[in-house]
């Protein structure tokens, strides 16, 4: 009897066990809650800034050809040669250019949209420089003879600074910021020219070497400018960043005077002389009332 219900109770037993089973495969399964996606901090680069540059700069001075009256009139009375007059002569002064590095300083002041990953800005900067380029160019006639006769014009292109207004686009990588800028630019520039005539030994007169008063002009120039460059921000406010540009700043026009050897002038004639430079800079930035990071949710 005892061995029955032993039976029996291990019958209810599994009987329990089985409807349990059963039961808890027909529940529904709860959803799983995710965990918090993890939050990051993206650097934001919006605000007005200020800054300092500094950096150097090589400038190209090209000077166009002169074609006229180059050449002043003499009288010979060399050995063998009997009293001759010989008249003035057109000539060619073939243009010269010249290459010239100094340095370079000044500030920058701009702004800066962020968007996304995307960075617009507006920037306008100036510049100190003691960038100067000089050469000379010459043409002979009679070479070879105690009457040779050579002009020489020598000319400088001093600039003293150089602005710019431009845009900037860019690329950000969190704290690093590549970016592409152009724009219009302007420059201080001076151009001095002077001539010389050197007769050879056969000119009675005018004898010697004689030279014209310099001519000089000042002038605003307007170009264009295109660059690119890095930037980092290495805090909160502050960044730095290395830059290149080229600019262009187009022809202006220098005059000059031909001595007639007699304290009077032969001629004046005029010559292009167009500026070309390309700057590489250094430049730190602080940006006022920085935004602070952008809180982004992966």
């Amino acid at each position: 009897m005892k061995k029955c219900f032993a039976v029996a109770g291990l019958a209810v037993s599994a009987i329990t066990l089985a409807t349990l089973n059963a039961r808890a495969a027909d529940m529904p399964v709860k959803a799983q809650i995710a965990p918090p996606a993890p939050i990051a901090t993206v650097y934001n680069w919006s605000g007005f800034y200020i800054g300092a540059n500094g950096g150097g700069v090589w400038g190209r001075a090209n000077v166009d050809d002169y074609n006229g009256l180059l050449f002043p009139p003499f009288v010979t009375t060399a050995p063998g040669i009997p009293i001759l007059v010989i008249l003035g002569q057109n000539g060619t002064l073939a243009g010269a250019s010249a290459t010239k590095t100094s340095w370079l300083a000044g500030g920058q002041v701009g702004y800066n949209w962020h968007v996304n990953q995307f960075l617009i800005g507006i920037e306008g900067d100036a510049d100190a420089t003691g960038l100067r380029a000089s050469g000379i160019a010459s043409a002979t006639r009679f070479a070879g003879t105690p009457t040779v006769q050579t002009v020489s014009a020598a000319f400088s292109a001093d600039t003293h600074w150089m602005a710019s207004l431009r845009l900037r686009a860019g690329v950000t990588f969190d704290r690093v910021l590549l970016y592409v800028t152009g724009g219009g630019t302007a420059a201080g520039l001076n151009v001095n020219t002077a001539v010389t005539v050197v007769n050879g030994p056969g000119i009675t007169v005018p004898a010697g070497a004689f030279a014209a008063g310099g001519a000089a002009s000042s002038s605003t120039r307007l170009g264009w400018t295109i660059g690119g460059g890095i930037e980092w921000a290495f805090d909160h406010a502050w960044s730095v960043a290395a830059e290149y540009r080229h600019s262009d700043f187009g022809r202006v026009s220098a005059g000059f005077i031909i001595p007639d050897g007699l304290g009077g002038a032969l001629a004046t004639g005029a010559s292009n002389v167009r500026l070309t430079t390309d700057q590489a800079t250094l430049r730190l930035n602080y940006r006022f009332g920085a935004p602070g990071p952008v809180v982004a949710r992966y």
